[in-house]
């Protein structure tokens, strides 16, 4: 059996198994992993038919999300091939052609608490409103001042650097 949980950008994996990813921190007496490399770990632990506690994604309660966003069709399909990669890549479109519309359905389809990260406060701005009117529910902000962690996240990326091992 292991037990994973986070800390401070770390998931700890305790018990008697270590992973690829993993590495032996005497401090704690337990292996450590970058929390970039969760879904990897578990992937791992999973295929080696290892019994897991996994309280990593001990997430806050997400609200229950209707979006009022249609998609057009090679929105949807660039929406389907990013879930059909495990949640996993970057959705390439051109100016105007509708990533934040995906972007938001994407938040209303996976249900769980997101962070939004943006290169300025003008753009942290838009996202709020974005949020607010196709979500219906307030973002919260991390940056220009502020330090209100909601369900839905905007933050900029310095304060999300800043702030990364608390946030996860």
């Amino acid at each position: 059996m292991v037990h994973l949980s986070y800390d401070r950008g770390t998931v700890v994996i305790r018990g008697e198994t270590g992973t690829p990813f993993g590495h032996w921190d005497n401090r704690t007496g337990a292996y450590r992993a970058e929390a970039m490399y969760y879904q990897e770990v578990v992937e791992y632990l999973s295929r080696a038919g290892v019994s897991v506690v996994d309280e990593v994604l001990d997430l806050p309660e997400m609200p229950a999300l209707t979006s009022s966003v249609t998609l057009r069709d090679y929105q949807q399909a660039g929406l389907q091939a990013w879930l059909d990669s495990g949640r996993r890549g970057v959705l390439e479109m051109p100016t105007g052609a509708g990533k934040t519309h995906v972007a938001l359905k994407a938040i209303e389809v996976v249900a769980v608490p997101t962070l939004i990260v943006v290169p300025t406060l003008d753009l942290m701005d838009q996202w709020r409103q974005q949020v607010a009117k196709w979500l219906g529910i307030q973002a919260g902000a991390i940056g220009g001042g502020e330090s209100d962690v909601r369900p839905v996240t905007v933050s900029t990326y310095d304060s999300a650097y800043l702030r990364a091992e608390g946030l996860g």
